[in-house]
């Protein structure tokens, strides 16, 4: 009859010391009455006990061997030499922790970490989306403080003309790429006697007038003045000169020219714009900056809040959360419903308790620490594959869970001391549930499996 060790006991504390002076395992059930696979788990057992003195404080060592061989779900742990999972989960056992207690803690940290991966990488988005916000309005800012630079120059430079010349080179010209153009159309035959000495040039690719020879240009302006010739744009008479030409081209009644660029307006109109432009852009950094700082913050501390607060990795929660489970199953059973626990949505999220009837299926999440239910911000995903769905509670977290469900009308239940109490039903209109026949199908063959298999 072979014996029944726990890797604690007398016989398993001779057994682990006998491997450790290099007796094989193979020759254990010679020498003890155990069975091979017995041996192997004890061995397995010695060499994470190895692992865990190397590198784990005395503490976690002794609740390590307190566990004995309930322990070995944790080798996945040191595979990977996961040492801050195993500290964790080893800070909530104690020698009653079950094994499946235990694999409820597992299972419990990977929910953990899934939660603070997801929280970390849409908190980096945000985080990435206003910093290139940000870059990009510095970049901005700096292209206009250089536009606006240009055109003071230019300002300046026509500043030293008299009248009608500063007014007409504010009005008619403007900067692109910071080089003179022709913001807005000129007299339409003066403007081909330009063209004609090659004082302006077309750029047929930039769709742009640039001014070759500004001080010809402002010559030209002088002497067109002085013997009182026509140099301003005239909608009435130069729009029907110009279409005696180009009949096809479309003159706008202002004259002034669509360049491709963020000046597209004459020099005193431009310069206002720019400083406009500059404003709303300082005033929009100062906000971008007030919000990365917030976030910043927001996320150091929600960070170290979903790391460091591990409630609903406590020993006495997850009895809770499998007590409350259990009167879940056997609440719906009793009324018709088909059943089960740890269910795989299509979308990937595990539903606590996933239940179904001829004309229904319905859907349990179980909240056992306060923890659990204010951090947990996906709990909506469950909606789309059910026709009801019922918040779990003990009674002190009824408030927090009518809260957490109010926007969307869902359910809730209360474990009380006379079973399950229904606070609100669910008052969401479903008539389709997602992928409903699939999922009554996965359900049936997770219940068949567990039947056969027993996990």
């Amino acid at each position: 009859m072979k014996a029944t060790i726990t890797g604690s006991d007398v016989l398993s504390k001779r057994i682990l010391a006998d491997l450790n002076s290099g007796l094989r395992v193979s020759e254990v059930p010679n020498l003890y009455p155990v069975s091979l696979d017995q041996a192997k788990r004890l061995s397995r057992f010695k060499r994470m006990l190895h692992l865990a003195n190397e590198h784990l404080e005395e503490e976690h060592c002794n609740r390590f061997m307190l566990m004995g061989l309930k322990s070995l779900p944790l080798a996945q742990f040191f595979k990977k030499a996961d040492w801050a999972g195993i500290i964790e989960i080893l800070s909530v056992v104690t020698e009653e922790t079950t094994r499946d207690e235990l694999q409820i803690l597992i299972n419990g940290l990977a929910e953990k970490r899934k939660r603070i991966a997801e929280f970390k990488e849409n908190a980096d988005l945000i985080l990435l989306d206003l910093e290139n916000t940000d870059q990009l309005l510095r970049e901005k800012e700096m292209e206009f403080l250089q536009l606006k630079k240009a055109m003071e120059e230019k300002i300046n430079l026509f500043k030293k003309y008299t009248e009608p010349v500063y007014s007409f080179l504010i009005e008619y010209l403007g900067l692109y790429e910071g080089k003179l153009v022709l913001a807005k159309r000129v007299n339409a035959n003066w403007q081909r006697d330009l063209k004609k000495k090659r004082i302006i040039v077309y750029d047929e690719e930039a769709y742009v007038y640039f001014l070759i020879d500004f001080n010809a240009f402002v010559d030209e302006l002088k002497s067109s003045h002085q013997r009182g010739l026509e140099y301003r744009w005239n909608p009435d008479k130069d729009i029907q000169r110009m279409k005696q030409l180009t009949p096809w081209v479309d003159v706008p009644e202002d004259g002034k020219y669509k360049l491709p660029s963020a000046l597209n307006e004459p020099m005193n109109e431009a310069i206002k714009r720019v400083k406009n432009e500059l404003k709303e852009i300082r005033e929009k950094r100062l906000t971008i900056e007030k919000e990365l700082r917030a976030m910043k913050k927001k996320t150091v501390h929600s960070y170290r809040e979903m790391a460091e607060v591990s409630d609903f990795l406590s020993t006495i929660n997850l009895k809770r959360h499998k007590d409350l489970q259990d009167k879940a199953l056997k609440w719906l059973h009793q009324r018709g419903f088909i059943a089960v626990a740890e269910f795989t949505l299509p979308n990937g999220k595990k539903a606590d308790i996933f239940a179904y009837n001829e004309s229904q299926i319905v859907i349990f999440d179980v909240k056992a620490s306060k923890g659990d239910l204010v951090t947990d911000k996906q709990w909506t995903d469950y909606l789309p594959y059910c026709h009801d769905f019922y918040l779990l509670t003990p009674p002190d977290l009824e408030a927090v869970a009518s809260e957490t469900i109010n926007d969307k009308d869902c359910g809730q239940f209360v474990d009380t001391d006379g079973g399950l109490k229904m606070i609100k039903p669910d008052n969401r209109q479903v008539d389709t549930v997602d992928q409903q026949k699939e999922l009554v199908f996965a359900a049936g063959q997770l219940l068949s499996r567990k039947f056969i298999y027993g996990y």
